[in-house]
């Protein structure tokens, strides 16, 4: 008969290969053994310990896990299941994966349960959205020597009042998914200070690179305005496209997070901003893409008032032009000895690159 271990270590391999099947063909004998005997000689040699990464498959993730596998972590990996990570890394196959829906299982008790199991040095949290999801976390690991790192966004500091922006800058968001974020670091930080939680918390800025969209020109993620600009066709640039932006590779975001988790002492209790070397402007993103690729930069300045009257209102290109975007990276360079590798041109670069060998967007 199956003992309670085994019957778990079972649940989670099915679980994985179910919702990953790439994986079927990776998984060896090491899986089929119960999680806290698999840590102990797991590759030879002794561990860093057990890191739990929550949305370990999306873009941020693709590039994580991997990290933390080659610094000598046992990683599991709690994700939907619907995402396969990229780039792709033979590092995966020594990943323990764990699909679920977060929203049930937090109501369920469930990942609860799967935290308390796997008995993680660090929760690392990519994908907390909703206020809940921080309660729940602090359910299991309040009191407890687990350091939590948590993603939130640098959408919380709202409009840009300061060029860059440090983390102690004021959070006045102005939408409802930053209006979260900011529930989110409260709940947490709260308990942080009365020394019930072990926590750093990581902001990104607009992530760019391989496997999506990014911010355009003109300020939403219409890949449409990305073929104009390669067709030498005009675009329009809301306000002069003289607004910030700050774009951040997902590697970059990776490395700030394995920075903070090699460096707990001195990422406790912190926040950290997290973009690219510098900020751009929506104009010079503009006359970047259309040079690198051969074309005149064409572009018609617009406020956004005559835009919304003669076309409607643009929500999201609003959103992104009139709260600007440039963070300070001085603390993490200073407390972590972490410098971003990629200039917000690289990630652009390479965003289009993908795009172009994925067939949405074409050079003629």
């Amino acid at each position: 008969m199956m003992s309670a271990s085994e019957a778990l270590s079972s649940f989670f391999l099915q679980s994985a290969t179910k919702s990953y099947p790439f994986l079927r063909k990776n998984f060896t004998p090491l899986y089929s053994k119960y999680l806290f005997e698999a840590t102990k000689n797991a590759y030879n040699g002794s561990m860093k310990g057990r890191v739990l990464v929550i949305g370990g498959t999306g873009h941020i993730g693709s590039y994580l896990v991997p990290r933390l596998v080659s610094f000598g972590y046992r990683v599991f990996v709690y994700a939907r299941g619907t995402t396969q990570p990229y780039p792709s890394s033979p590092l995966w196959q020594r990943v323990t994966l764990i699909s679920g829906n977060r929203e049930e299982d937090e109501r369920k008790g469930i990942l609860q349960e799967h935290i308390r199991a796997i008995q993680p040095q660090a929760v690392i949290d990519l994908i907390a959205f909703e206020p809940e999801s921080a309660r729940a976390l602090l359910e299991v690991l309040r009191g407890s020597d687990v350091h939590l790192f948590v993603c939130t966004t640098a959408w919380v500091y709202g409009k840009t009042r300061v060029i860059p922006t440090p983390e102690d800058a004021p959070r006045l968001p102005e939408n409802d998914y930053a209006r979260k974020k900011v529930l989110i670091e409260d709940i947490l930080f709260a308990a942080s200070k009365k020394g019930e939680l072990k926590l750093t918390v990581i902001r990104p800025t607009h992530i760019t690179g391989p496997g999506k969209t990014f911010v355009t020109p003109f300020g939403d993620h219409n890949p449409q305005t990305l073929q104009k600009i390669l067709n030498g066709e005009e675009v329009i640039l809301l306000d002069g496209g003289f607004s910030t932006l700050h774009h951040v590779h997902p590697q970059d975001v990776a490395g700030l997070f394995s920075a903070a988790l090699e460096n707990p002492k001195a990422s406790l209790g912190e926040v950290f901003n997290c973009g690219a070397r510098y900020a751009m402007t929506f104009f010079s993103l503009g006359e970047f893409i259309a040079t690198s690729f051969g074309k005149p930069f064409h572009f018609r300045p617009m406020s956004l008032e005559e835009y919304t009257e003669r076309f409607g209102y643009p929500e999201e290109a609003a959103l992104h032009v009139r709260q600007g975007c440039c963070v300070l990276m001085q603390k993490a360079r200073e407390l972590l000895g972490f410098v971003p590798h990629y200039t917000p041109e690289g990630a652009v670069l390479e965003a289009m690159h993908d795009l172009i060998a994925r067939g949405i967007l074409e050079v003629k």
